[in-house]
C-alpha cells in the first residue's frame, strides 16, 4: 500500500495525514514523503502528528530527522525540494523520437489540410445546389403569374454555404 511521488504530490492533506496516521502499513518512503509534502504546504504540526512521528521514530530507532537525512542522501538529495524536482524531471528526447514526432506532427497537418480541401469542394458543390434548387423553385412558380413560392431560405443558406466553401479551398 506504497505511494508513489506522483501520488503523494497529487493526494489532499487529509489522505496524506491518513498516512501519517496509519504508517504502519505504508513503507519508510511514503511515510517521509507524506509528511515533507505537509510540511511544504504549510500543513501545521499538531500534536496528533508530533506523536505519529514519534511512534514512526521510535519503530526506527532513531530521530525522525536522521531518518529523514539518510533518505534524501541516499536519493543523492539534500532535501525534498530537491527530490522532487530530480525524481519528475522529464527525460529529453533523442534525436530519432524528435525526428519521428515531427514527421507525425506534418503528417497530421496534411490529414488535416486534405480534410478541410474535401471539405471546401463539398461546402461549393452542396452550396451551389441549394442555391440553385432554390433559385429554380422561385423562378418556377413565380413565372405562372399567380404569385408562388418565394424559396429564399435555399438561396440564402445555399449562396453562404458555396462562398464559405469556395473561400475556404482557395
Amino acid at each position: 500500500m506504497n505511494k508513489t511521488l506522483l501520488e503523494i504530490t497529487q493526494t489532499k492533506n487529509t489522505g496524506l495525514s491518513e498516512v501519517l496516521v496509519n504508517w504502519k502499513n505504508y513503507d519508510q518512503k511514503t511515510f517521509i514523503l507524506s509528511l515533507a509534502e505537509l510540511k511544504k504546504r504549510n500543513v501545521p504540526v499538531n500534536e496528533q502528528i508530533e506523536s505519529l512521528i514519534s511512534d514512526f521514530s521510535q519503530n526506527a530507532g532513531k530521530p525522525y530527522e536522521e531518518i529523514e537525512k539518510e533518505f534524501f542522501e541516499t536519493n543523492g538529495t539534500k532535501d525534498y525540494a530537491e527530490y522532487v524536482s530530480e525524481n519528475t524531471k522529464v527525460p529529453e528526447k533523442t534525436d530519432d523520437e524528435k525526428l519521428y514526432l515531427e514527421q507525425l506532427r506534418r503528417l497530421r497537418i496534411a490529414q488535416i489540410e486534405q480534410q478541410e480541401q474535401k471539405q471546401a469542394k463539398n461546402d461549393v458543390l452542396y452550396g451551389g445546389l441549394w442555391f440553385a434548387g432554390g433559385l429554380i423553385v422561385t423562378i418556377v412558380s413565380l413565372s405562372n403569374g399567380n404569385g408562388g413560392i418565394i424559396a429564399y431560405g435555399a438561396v440564402i443558406f445555399g449562396g453562404i454555404q458555396f462562398f464559405r466553401g469556395l473561400s475556404k479551398s482557395l
